[in-house]
């Protein structure tokens, strides 16, 4: 039994944490928009201009500027995974032998963001280091652990 509760914890342990972000990144970047999200773009930038917010603010109430339209699909995108990640994990708790097919698809989504072409711009200003170390050390080892464990060690 005991053996079992670890097991399962390296798949809770990420998936849990994974909801809890997604409530919390994703409330705030619908409730408080675009104008929210460069604002935050800005605090974490190692180039700030006295003119920034200016700038943000003329980009914000410009609705013709293609930024819109990137935000949009961005949102799109962000509340498909939003529907999406929850619903997962439901139907992982009622049914158990879909844990191990989720965990492969988060565990490629973790590879994913390593793969992608900013990952690896290691700036103390917007804290892709940590994210990058959480994924290498936290998110990987869990989800492709449970997965690889699961797939062709477990009986």
């Amino acid at each position: 039994m005991g053996a079992m509760l670890s097991i399962e914890t390296l798949f809770w342990a990420p998936l849990g944490m994974d909801v809890m972000l997604l409530v919390g990144t994703y409330s705030a970047c619908k409730l408080s928009g675009l104008g929210w999200y460069l604002d935050e773009m800005k605090k974490h930038s190692e180039k700030k201009n006295d003119d920034d917010d200016e700038v943000i603010d003329n980009l914000v109430k410009d609705e013709s500027h293609p930024i819109h339209s990137v935000w949009d699909l961005a949102m799109t995108a962000y509340s498909a995974y939003g529907c999406l990640l929850p619903w997962a994990t439901y139907v992982a708790y009622r049914d158990p032998s879909l844990r191990v097919s989720l965990s492969w698809a988060m565990t490629t989504l973790m590879a994913a963001k390593l793969a992608s072409p900013g990952a690896w711009k290691w700036t103390n200003a917007n804290g892709q280091k940590g994210k990058i170390l959480t994924i290498i050390f936290f998110y990987l080892p869990t989800y492709g652990g449970y997965a690889t464990y699961k797939s062709f060690f477990s009986s």
